[in-house]
């Protein structure tokens, strides 16, 4: 398909954006949503063998179906996937900003607490990945987008894989290198640590400037991460505080269970890496491995002396259930056990490390922002040993909820509901800043950024005007969406469309925004448009598609709707009220005196009692007629 102007199932497709090992990505215009949208091909490369072409097109639905489970702030939204003409597409979110990996070259490092809070935010989405079963497996700067250069877009799940499906081939490493862990290098099953892994990896170079594994070649690379250690964090930045060289190193651990077991534990150590004792040793010993859960066990009270012990040198080692209990111990602590020789008992040493109580927070509808304390977090964790009530809210723009947590036994994760607040400000940004703010039509007086004041949950349509930019307008849903962030584009040549009708009732639309009626002129982007034209006298709506010319002037003419003339009675009586797509008609019966536009109509008749029957009515040119039955709520052709 070539990059230029073109139209794939409903999308317009605007520009290509770029080209990766799969496909390619464009950016195109959802016509009936009125919005961009990125669209991701993959074809199946010329000569390329039948069962080629079946694995690239299984591995492409795993990317949307895998990715189209997961509703969360952090990670792009998939919409659509289809094929067409050997082709297939998957329609995502558009995210504009920059890739992470702008950040990881030395001269344009972020202030650390700008790289902490990015990287807590990539953590927060792996942890709901995680929670839901998928694993990312190709966690990179590259599969990141900086949004409004504060908050953390993760992409591209190509390779994400659910836990429990058996799809990696034998002898096949899916990744990319400088970023893999030990385990999916040796192909091993993944989980969620292996991501955590390759996070860890992404931090160090936001730190530091350098990747903690390199090499000129692919097999130098595979060897370091397998059996070296990378240079300490502080080495190559000697401003980063030591207790952060410590929590990245854990991070690389060349064991999973040296690891964060979970993403938010990793984001606990990062929020609170400043009251850590430098004492503590923040890489786990190497044990034996066990499966990892995903809450942190408590650490356990004592070990059984096993039944069998071997003797050397006159001091007992056990062995057996011994090393299976200190191994739980250790995914527990992330500390160093040893047995004191001949006592059987553990002991735990000085530098044990004492990990959160994290609470799961699931919200319907998903995607708020969570607070503990009015304080925004990613996750919710309480420390160690705090027995106070804590308050978690969630908010989604006019939607928010409130609970009571406690660090006790007997606190279990939440699910809240969210409802609507009351009055409230929605945040309104731009880039740049400084665009006037208008709301359904209305100037404001704000400019970007602004918080508009809000009385209610009902959406609105916001239009943003800076100039030499081009003009911004979106519908805003705030039950859906907390805050609103523009990137304004350079303005593009402006023509004028002349809007012509038959009927003087008629009326023009541009998505939700009304352009205006017969004979006026609007002022609109160089381009193709997608009309919208109404005539509210018969109920008739149709899309009309005109081309503007920058800096010449074009006609859109709307023919009449044709029409068609209905008779509607009821049965047993003729009394009730008729509601056509949504809006009050008329009394019962119809008798012919409101012409309606020929075409499928919703029809909701109210009789006596209370009694509806609703029902598609697709009208005719010329008469036709029907019986609404109230009491079997049935419909009749006369």
């Amino acid at each position: 398909m070539a990059a230029g102007p073109g139209r794939v199932g409903r999308y317009q497709i605007l520009k290509e954006l770029g080209k990766g090992a799969m496909g390619v990505v464009y950016l195109a215009h959802d016509p009936q949503i009125g919005r961009k949208v990125a669209v991701k091909t993959i074809k199946p490369k010329e000569g390329a063998r039948p069962e080629e072409v079946a694995e690239g097109r299984a591995r492409f639905l795993r990317e949307a179906q895998a990715a189209g489970k997961l509703l969360h702030p952090g990670i792009v939204t998939i919409f659509d996937v289809f094929e067409e003409q050997g082709t297939m597409f998957i329609v995502m979110e558009y995210v504009e900003g920059l890739l992470l990996d702008h950040f990881c070259v030395r001269g344009r490092l972020l202030p650390l607490e700008n790289a902490l809070s990015l990287v807590c935010q990539g953590l927060s989405a792996l942890d709901y990945a995680h929670r839901h079963g998928i694993v990312h497996r190709d966690i990179k700067p590259c599969n990141m987008m900086v949004v409004d250069g504060a908050s953390l877009k993760v992409m591209d799940f190509g390779l994400a894989k659910e836990v429990d499906a058996h799809l990696t081939q034998t002898g096949t490493v899916i990744g990319t290198p400088h970023y893999m862990s030990p385990e999916q290098i040796q192909g091993k099953l993944l989980d969620g640590r292996s991501d955590l892994f390759s996070m860890g990896v992404v931090l160090y170079e936001l730190v530091t400037g350098e990747r903690p594994f390199r090499g000129e070649s692919l097999s130098t690379i595979i060897y370091k991460i397998l059996h070296e250690t990378p240079a300490e964090p502080r080495a190559l930045n000697p401003d980063l505080p030591e207790p952060l060289s410590r929590i990245i190193q854990k991070a690389l651990g060349k064991s999973p269970e040296d690891r964060y077991l979970t993403g938010s534990a990793f984001i606990h150590a990062l929020q609170h890496y400043a009251e850590m004792d430098l004492g503590q040793s923040m890489v786990g010993a190497s044990f034996t491995p066990v499966p990892a859960p995903e809450v942190l066990p408590p650490p356990p009270s004592g070990v059984r002396r096993p039944k069998a012990a071997r003797r050397r040198g006159g001091r007992k080692y056990w062995i057996g259930g011994a090393v299976a209990a200190l191994a739980l111990a250790a995914a527990a602590t992330a500390g160093y056990l040893f047995l004191k020789p001949g006592s059987g008992k553990p002991a735990v040493a000085a530098h044990e490390e004492k990990l959160p109580r994290p609470v799961g927070v699931a919200t319907t509808p998903p995607g708020a922002q969570l607070f503990l304390d009015g304080k925004p977090v990613v996750a919710v964790t309480l420390a160690s040993g705090d027995p106070r009530p804590h308050q978690v809210e969630a908010r989604l723009g006019c939607l928010s909820a409130k609970a009571e947590v406690r660090n006790t036994p007997d606190q279990k994760d939440l699910t809240l509901t969210l409802v609507p607040s009351g009055s409230f400000s929605f945040r309104v940004d731009s880039t740049p800043p400084g665009a006037a703010v208008s709301v359904d039509g209305k100037e404001t007086g704000l400019k970007t950024p602004a918080d508009l004041p809000r009385a209610d949950c009902s959406a609105f349509t916001v239009t943003l005007v800076l100039e030499g930019r081009e003009l911004w307008e979106r519908r805003v849903d705030p039950s859906k969406e907390p805050a609103l962030a523009a990137s304004l584009g350079d303005a593009v040549p402006r023509g004028t469309l002349r809007l012509e009708a038959a009927s003087a009732t008629i009326r023009f639309y541009l998505g939700d925004r009304l352009l205006g009626a017969p004979g006026q002129e609007v002022q609109l982007p160089e381009g193709e448009h997608a009309v919208r034209v109404v005539d509210p006298a018969v109920r008739g709506s149709r899309e009309e598609r005109v081309t503007v010319q920058g800096g010449k002037t074009a006609r859109l003419r709307a023919t009449a709707f044709a029409v068609g003339r209905v008779f509607l009675h009821g049965a047993p009586q003729d009394d009730g009220k008729v509601f056509v797509d949504g809006a009050f008609l008329d009394d019962l019966p119809l008798v012919g005196t409101q012409p309606l536009a020929t075409g499928p109509h919703q029809f909701r008749a109210v009789g006596p009692g209370g009694r509806e029957v609703r029902f598609t009515w697709n009208v005719r040119d010329g008469e036709q007629t029907k019986v609404v039955h109230f009491d079997n709520r049935t419909v009749e052709d006369r």
